[in-house]
Formats: structure tokens, sequence, C-alpha cells
């Protein structure tokens, strides 16, 4: 987005001016068939004129701009602030352009303002993005250089170069009020001694002041660059402000006033001097006689302390001994705590053992040819047995997996039963081993599968 344009007859033409600054009219480059071959003045690159939603007046970079182009990457926040000022000069009934170039290159006014008769010219700053202090002060001296002066606008709430340089920080007004000017303008209150920043000002007033040359920048003297915010309550240090002369002279006197004050109160502070050195030697005296006082004390504190210290090293030894006596003890629980669950395993172990010894290899396989039918009819998937046989983490049984993944388990021991994963099938031979696990109480017998097979093997007649 831009507000300037270069025309290929008219030369610069500005979308902010009713007669865009060279006696055309907006009709003549918005919309026209052919249209107007209009480029931009800092790339070079095509542009076109464009209205906004908000009914405002630029032009726009044709397809294929160049992406270093400044004017591509300011904020519509920063074009419409340019916009402002721009009207606020005008105001002032001062000539105003925007985004100008110096003729060497060595400088870029958002707005440069310039008086009719051509004698005084002010660049309007719009700064929103964050700049150093060093950056914004050498750009500041490039103005200077060409003999034109400089305001820098910022609507952030902080600004850290704001008073090191011509600055000022302006709010953007609610609904059909005007812009204000919070900080930069100071009066100088001589019953507090101290500058106290000006925070309702209107931009346009202020503007109109600064052309006419009104307010100056002033640089403060270092005593009084503490500002008062009164609206904030607050102390900021500040180096430069835009203020009035008599303001500057009411500073002066009041330094004048506190330079006699100051040597009012190096005599008093003489005076005292030698009061003070006319009492040294009594205190002196007193000074010696307490300090006795005093390693006196201090060797019976000492005292004092080193028995403390030799009670409290007592008590640390019977505090250390306590915890040596506690940690055996701990230890001895949990090496006790230890035996008895390596015993438990191994009854459960040797439980395990008794309760698959009482199958044969062809029970089991019995067993396994029981349970794989009805699986198989029921998730249309063979079930798998775990290869390695009964294992402690499944209650001694035998883990059955359908698709990868654990359905239940085979004859889990019933010592065992505790450590049966939750919420699997358990199965076995019959309602009597059945009947035998649901006897321990810790498992849900609605999750018990049991078959008629013989506790016994069946022998087989040839």
């Amino acid at each position: 987005m831009a507000f300037a344009a270069i025309h290929p007859e008219a030369g610069r033409i500005d979308a902010t001016l009713p007669d865009l600054g060279c006696g055309l009219t907006w009709p003549a480059v918005h919309k026209t068939r052919p249209r107007v071959a209009l480029r931009c003045p800092e790339c070079g690159h095509g542009v076109h004129a464009k209205v906004s939603a908000r009914n405002l007046r630029y032009f726009a970079h044709d397809p294929g701009r160049p992406a270093d182009c400044a004017w591509l990457n300011e904020s519509l926040e920063h074009h419409l602030l340019k916009l402002e000022l721009a009207t606020a000069v005008r105001a002032a009934d001062w000539h105003a352009e925007l985004e100008v170039r110096s003729p060497d290159g060595t400088w870029r006014a958002d707005v440069l303002a310039s008086s009719h008769d051509g004698t005084r010219r002010i660049a309007w700053e719009a700064q929103l993005s964050p700049i150093t202090i060093d950056d914004i002060q050498e750009r500041t001296e490039r103005y200077r250089s060409a003999g034109v002066g400089v305001c820098w606008v910022s609507p952030a709430a902080q600004a850290p170069w704001m008073g090191h340089v011509p600055s000022i920080r302006v709010r953007e007004p609610a609904q059909g009020q005007a812009w204000t000017v919070v900080e930069g303008p100071a009066a100088f209150d001589i019953d507090y001694g101290a500058w106290v920043a000006v925070d309702t000002l209107e931009l346009t007033a202020f503007v109109r002041w600064a052309s006419r040359g009104q307010p100056v920048v002033h640089e403060l003297r270092p005593r009084y660059r503490r500002v008062w915010f009164g609206s904030d309550h607050v102390y900021r240090r500040r180096r430069l402000v835009w203020t009035s002369s008599p303001h500057i002279d009411t500073e002066t006197r009041h330094e004048a006033m506190r330079q006699r004050q100051d040597a009012r109160k190096r005599q008093r502070e003489e005076q005292q001097r030698q009061a003070e050195q006319q009492t040294a030697a009594e205190a002196e005296a007193r000074r010696q006689d307490e300090q006795r006082q005093r390693e006196i004390r201090a060797a019976e504190e000492a005292a004092r302390r080193d028995e403390q210290l030799r009670k409290w090293a007592a008590d640390a030894e019977q505090a250390r001994q306590r915890r040596e006596a506690e940690e055996k003890l701990r230890q001895a629980q949990q090496r006790a705590a230890e035996q008895q669950r390596l015993c438990q395993e191994q009854d459960e172990r040797l439980a395990a053992d008794r309760w698959w010894g009482e199958l044969s290899a062809a029970q089991i396989h019995e067993l396994r040819e029981a349970v794989a039918e009805p699986l198989w009819k029921t998730h249309a998937a063979r079930p798998e047995f775990d290869a390695q046989g009964p294992t402690p983490d499944r209650a001694y049984g035998i883990a059955i997996y359908i698709r990868q993944r654990l359905h239940g388990v085979l004859r889990p021991s019933p010592v065992s039963l505790h450590r049966l994963p939750p919420a699997v099938w358990v199965y076995v031979r019959n309602a009597r081993e059945a009947q035998q696990l649901a006897g321990t109480g810790t498992i849900d017998t609605a999750r018990i599968v049991y078959f008629n097979l013989p506790d016994h093997e069946q022998m087989s007649l040839i």
C-alpha cells in the first residue's frame, strides 16, 4: 500500500489530496480504460489505484511486485498514522507530501511538511517498528544536516528512544474523537521543581503549534531529566521535550535558585563538619571504652558458642546413631520381606508344579484342543498358546493369544491367581477345577470357562 505514485504525464501524484497534487481527479486514475501506467516511486514497479473498505484511497502494487520494496513492509496502522499526520499538517495551512525521498537518497520522510514560503521543512516520521536509539539518532542527524526539522511519532505504549530525539507518543482516538499527544510536550512546574508531561493535547493542535515554532525541542539539564507523568503517576527519564520559551526560562530560574540553595547547604555542611571534628575526641574516648566492653562481651559470647557447639555435636552424634540403627532395622525388614517373597514364589512354583503334574501331556493337549475349537468358531481365528508354557506373570498358566492379543489363560495355578492380568478369560478342564479356582475368592467366577474333561487320562483299548 502507498499513497503516492508516478503518473506518466503529471509526475508524482498524491492519493490523499483532492486534486492528487497536480490538478487531476481520482476518477482519472481509478478504474480507467485503458489503465494509466502508474509506477511506485520507491521501486518503480507498476501500481494501480484502489479504494479500501474504509473508503481510503491508495495505490497497490501490480502482481510480480519486488519483495524488497520498503512500502510493502509497512503495516496498515503505519499508513493510517501517516495519513493522520498529513491531514494535521494541511490543517495547519502547510503543504504536506507523503513518502518523500531526498534527492541524494539519504533520507525518506513519511510526511514532509513545508511552509508556503519554502523557508521551513519538517519531516513527520511514523515510527512503529522497533529501532535502536543509535539508529534513530543517526537518522535524525541526517535530517538536521539537510536543514530539515524532524519529529518522530509513535503510537506504541513503550518506545525506548522516546525523549532521545525530537519525538511524541500519540494515542489513537475512540470513534468520533481526535488523536491525542500523550507524551513529548512538557511544562516546567516551579512549585515541584520538575518537568511535567502534557498529555491532553490534540495532535492537530500540536502540529499547528510546531509549524509556527511555538514549542521548541529543549534539552533538559541533567538534574531535571526525571519528567513526571501524572496520568501514570510515574517519573520517566527524558533528555528532550517539546516546550515553550517561558518554561525554559522557568527552568533556568529554578536552577539558579537551586544553586543558591546548594551553596547554603554546603555552608551548613561545613559548619556541621567543624562541629563534628570538635566532638571527635570525646567520641573517640567513648568508642575506646565501648570497644573494651565489646571485647569482654565477645569473649563471653565465644565461650557460650563453644559450649553450644559441643552440645550440638553431641546431639548430632546421637541423631546419627539413631539413623544408623533405623537404617539397619529397615534393611533387616527389607531382607525379611525379600526372604518372605522368595519363599512365597518358591511355594507358588512348587504348587504350580503339583498343579500341572496332575496332567499328562495327552491331557494338556486334550484341554488345548477343547479350548481352541469354540474360540475358532467365535473369533474366526485360531488361538495361539504361549510356547513358553506356564509362566509366573500368567499365574503359572499358559497365555492364549488371538490375533496376537492376550485373550485368556489356560489352567492358572489356584495359589497364584493374584498374578493374573485383569479381565482375562480362564480355561480349566472341568467343574471341579473351576470350583477349586472360584474357592480362592480372588477371581471373577463369570470369567471361568470349564469343560467336561475327566480328571484322569482315559485308557484306550487296542
